[in-house]
């Protein structure tokens, strides 16, 4: 059902430009990467004293492959690897003394089809995110017995909207840089994960709030248009800085 949804968004994406594009294919291929850090999105979380949110830095890496309808039109294909990592930092826990860290998070590989809107050197793309879980972890400083591996589901889906710019180069090769933010649709949490009210099992009032958040990434690539093989005037992209 998961893997059905990529295919349907990638192939009536195609399907829509294919009938309505007037101008001829062409492929841009890309290697890049993003860091950033993610912002609980349960409101419920500030508001308790006994615990505070400390920022941790998540990452991606990423090929991607761009379809280009035409010289603002295009659908993107992000393949690519994702560390997501959360921290709280828990304070007067009874029977406790002192400050204790709450540390979870997970590797995974992540499909990324969008679509993208080129003008004037900048760029504005939309699309979902389908993760699929390697690896994870969840350390409470707290519970040391809590060492079971059982906090995120096996597949995640995002809401991602990305802003940035043709930065550097020429019209064959060039530096993208920009903005991206992901949301998730649905709780992180597996069912055990529920059942035992994690990451929220010291806090009776939050016990049955949901676990999502959003993303902040900032986005660098090295962009290559194969735009020159099929006809001159493809690929040719304003930019801030032309070699």
């Amino acid at each position: 059902m998961f893997k059905g949804k990529i295919f349907f968004f990638i192939l009536t994406s195609l399907l829509f430009f294919q009938n309505s594009s007037y101008g001829q294919f062409w492929l841009d291929v890309a290697a890049g990467g993003s860091l950033g850090s993610g912002i609980i999105s349960n409101l419920d979380i500030y508001n308790d004293s006994k615990i505070d949110i400390a920022p941790k830095i998540s990452s991606n890496a990423f090929l991607k492959i761009g379809a280009n309808i035409n010289e603002t039109e295009s659908i993107v294909l992000d393949f690519g690897i994702s560390s997501r990592n959360f921290q709280l930092n828990q304070k007067n826990l009874p029977n406790i003394s002192g400050n204790q860290l709450l540390t979870f998070g997970y590797n995974s590989i992540r499909i990324l089809p969008m679509y993208r809107h080129t003008k004037e050197g900048s760029y504005i793309e939309i699309g979902p995110e389908f993760g699929f879980l390697q690896t994870q972890y969840f350390r409470d400083a707290s519970t040391p017995s809590l060492n079971d591996n059982i906090f995120f589901k096996a597949q995640m889906m995002r809401a991602a909207i990305g802003f940035g710019g043709y930065i550097l180069g020429n019209e064959r090769v060039t530096i993208v840089s920009g903005l991206r933010i992901l949301y998730d649709l649905g709780d992180l949490r597996s069912k055990q994960a529920m059942d035992n009210q994690y990451p929220y099992h010291n806090y009776e009032n939050l016990s049955n709030k949901p676990f999502q958040a959003f993303d902040f990434q900032l986005c660098l690539e090295l962009n290559v248009s194969l735009g020159f093989l099929v006809r001159k005037s493809c690929g040719k992209r304003t930019l801030m800085f032309h070699w």
